[in-house]
């Protein structure tokens, strides 16, 4: 990566991003993300067939129960195992569907029923919400304190970036969004940040060392010096999340799968999108200051 210009490929990389991030904003405005019963109230039920079904047949007997509108059935483990959504269920009508689906489908078990009602749905996310506005403030406190406020200013710029690719994947590829989507983010957000730290540490230490090298090769020399450190970080951890996908089973997968997304990104971010952001900001101010003293 010697003769590589990580500062002179901004616009190749700022390209990149502004298309996954426009791709995935439109996907969100347009589709909206996929929320699971714990933000949009419901039930959720984990069924254990002792044969293979087929998902028309569990819609159908959640329809002679008055409860197939709406309901979402996913099958797992060869048809053996479903994962179902529905409206609200009480009792009673819980009971009826078991019966049924034993009679007309196949002997069942139920492993989970979660019922959750809109009210505390919409708490939730509300709850969520506010953890990540929260996260935000709080981050760019602790950049602006630490850094300069251009420094702070691109990192926070790149954290967010993280983020909204995040989610803008997930919007286009409707994967089911839970509560753990949004623990999934906060992490991120620390990553992310404690990964771009390292590079603009670096870009300080050598701007004190290096007073008269030209600002873009010193922003390339920072990244390459710590650009081995970054990718070995940001590989382990995605191999290791990449396992958790494949054998940690449905509950973590929502978790992982934001986790993926975000650390790749957050790798991509911090190498590509911060530092030279920076450098951007660094050189418009320079620019404002010349401008102010020649008309001054």
């Amino acid at each position: 990566m010697k003769g590589f210009s990580f500062v002179r490929s901004r616009g190749i990389a700022f390209a990149v991003s502004l298309l996954l991030l426009v791709a995935g904003m439109v996907a969100w405005a347009v589709r909206g993300l996929n929320y699971n019963v714990e933000f949009t109230g419901g039930t959720a039920w984990t069924l254990t067939f002792e044969e293979q079904v087929q998902a028309e047949e569990v819609r159908r007997v959640l329809a002679e129960n008055g409860v197939g509108d709406d309901a979402i059935v996913q099958l797992a483990e060869g048809g053996r195992v479903a994962i179902v959504r529905t409206p609200h269920v009480d009792e009673a009508t819980k009971q009826r569907v078991l019966a049924d689906l034993k009679e007309k489908v196949a002997p069942v078990h139920l492993d989970q029923f979660d019922s959750i009602s809109p009210v505390i749905g919409r708490e939730i996310k509300q709850r969520g919400l506010l953890a990540l506005a929260l996260a935000t403030v709080g981050m760019i406190l602790y950049m602006t304190v630490r850094f300069e406020f251009r420094f702070a200013l691109a990192a926070i710029i790149a954290m967010l970036h993280d983020v909204f690719v995040t989610i803008g994947l997930f919007a286009l590829l409707q994967w089911e969004v839970d509560s753990s989507f949004i623990a999934a983010l906060l992490t991120v957000f620390g990553y992310s940040i404690n990964d771009t730290v390292v590079v603009f540490d670096r870009i300080r230490e050598n701007l004190r060392l290096r007073r008269k090298e030209p600002l873009d090769e010193l922003v390339d020399r920072s990244i390459r010096q710590v650009l081995r450190r970054s990718l070995l970080t940001g590989t382990t951890t995605l191999l290791a999340l990449l396992a958790v996908i494949a054998f940690g089973g449905e509950t973590v997968r929502t978790f992982a799968g934001a986790m993926f997304i975000g650390i790749f990104f957050g790798t991509y971010s911090s190498i590509f999108v911060a530092s030279p952001l920076w450098y951007v900001l660094r050189q418009w101010a320079a620019s404002r200051e010349t401008q102010a003293r020649a008309t001054g």
